[in-house]
């Protein structure tokens, strides 16, 4: 990116790793914005961050201008333009400007923040109630998924062993129902002690990546198959294998070789990665054990959007959320503390929908595209191209396909 000006993509590169230096300055140096790139080398003066907010701001709008005026293709120009309204909502964020929570989902992720009907939750808790009645001894719903919880944690080295043999399974499954990886395309899997995540990508480009677990926090071995397939393969490892490969092929602009975090980009990275087992799931029909831990994960995710809601949104205090995380979601009390500071977090908070309406919008389209019998749009879609949630409806509308109508 040196010598002649900059095309689009390529200053939306620039902008992006300037506003990353500027939040690391403003809101500390663990501050993530800057997930992963793997596109052209960058100019040696790319660390030089912008200090001034005004010239920064100036600089994102102008960007907008540009991609408003030149770029002809309506879902990219969408796609970058709701890209940049989030990176001016966080610049504006940095600087402790006001800005409400619905702000920061509506427009930092493209989406509404979603309340889930007291009717929805009460469903789900009777499914998971009778799925576990029939493995533990009857007591009430939080005391059964406890002791079903206990009973299959596993560990340490045990963990890692589980995630390669996962990631293997996984692998051979999304080439033959998705498509084929290059040859040079790995994952190594690391173990960590001191994260505040379970499993996190580290995409490194040239196809590979570090995927680090923490092995500090025990964990249902149930559990390994979800989380890998979100990881690794049909997830953040496959799509972010593809955007470089269509890259490197003249498939995607360059904006593609970069992730970047908050923005409506995630919500669609977040809500593919959730629907991996679903894509899997003819060549790897769950266990019972895999059942029971989806179907406690489907409680806790809809539990969790409403506990978000009521902190941010609401104005309860923690100790309500506290005691609706366990009453309504089956968390025993130190699980339901270690949520807190994730919803609570001012950086952080609203990330919490992406999981959630993202695989609402990301299944709904996988379950219309399979049902109609064009996966391969799905595919297109999903791996082929970029979108926001706003272009992803509109491409499932121009399929002919319906959505659910109410998110559960």
């Amino acid at each position: 990116m040196t010598g002649s000006p900059l095309t689009i993509g390529e200053s939306y590169i620039l902008h992006a790793h300037q506003l990353d230096f500027f939040l690391k300055r403003n809101l500390g140096e663990k501050t993530i914005f800057v997930d992963s790139y793997f596109g052209p080398s960058l100019s040696p003066d790319i660390s030089i961050a912008i200090d001034d907010y005004d010239e920064l701001l100036r600089s994102l709008k102008g960007l907008q201008t540009r991609v408003r005026a030149e770029v002809q293709d309506e879902p990219r120009r969408t796609f970058l333009f709701r890209q940049l309204d989030a990176m001016i909502l966080l610049l504006r964020f940095a600087l402790d400007e006001p800005l409400t929570f619905e702000q920061r989902v509506r427009i930092g992720l493209d989406i509404e923040p979603t309340v889930i009907r007291n009717e929805r939750v009460e469903e789900l808790q009777e499914q998971t109630f009778r799925m576990l009645r029939r493995k533990e001894m009857s007591a009430d719903l939080a005391t059964m998924a406890t002791q079903w919880r206990k009973r299959a944690l596993t560990e340490g080295s045990e963990v890692i062993k589980l995630a390669k043999e996962a990631a293997a399974k996984a692998r051979r499954l999304t080439q033959q129902i998705l498509f084929k990886l290059p040859e040079s395309e790995e994952v190594e899997f690391r173990s960590v002690k001191d994260a505040p995540w379970l499993a996190y990508n580290h995409y490194k480009g040239n196809y590979r990546a570090l995927i680090e677990v923490n092995t500090k926090l025990p964990q249902s071995k149930y559990s390994v198959w979800a989380w890998v397939c979100h990881e690794t393969y049909p997830g953040h490892q496959t799509q972010l294998v593809s955007r470089e490969l269509g890259y490197n092929h003249s498939e995607f602009d360059v904006e593609a070789t970069i992730a970047l975090i908050n923005t409506p980009d995630c919500t669609i990275v977040e809500g593919l990665a959730n629907t991996g087992t679903t894509i899997l799931g003819k060549g790897h029909p769950l266990s019972e054990g895999e059942q029971i831990s989806a179907q406690l994960g489907r409680l806790r995710r809809v539990v969790g959007i409403n506990a978000l809601v009521m902190l941010n949104q609401q104005g309860r205090s923690e100790k309500e959320v506290l005691a609706y995380l366990m009453d309504f979601g089956a968390l025993d009390e130190e699980y339901a503390k270690a949520r807190i500071p994730f919803m609570t977090d001012p950086m952080w908070a609203p990330y919490g929908f992406t999981y959630f309406v993202g695989a609402w919008l990301v299944k709904g389209f996988f379950d219309a595209a399979q049902e109609a019998g064009v996966i391969n749009e799905f595919v297109k879609a999903l791996y082929h191209e970029l979108h926001t949630p706003t272009t992803l409806k509109e491409r499932i509308a121009e399929l002919g396909l319906k959505l659910p109508a109410e998110i559960l």
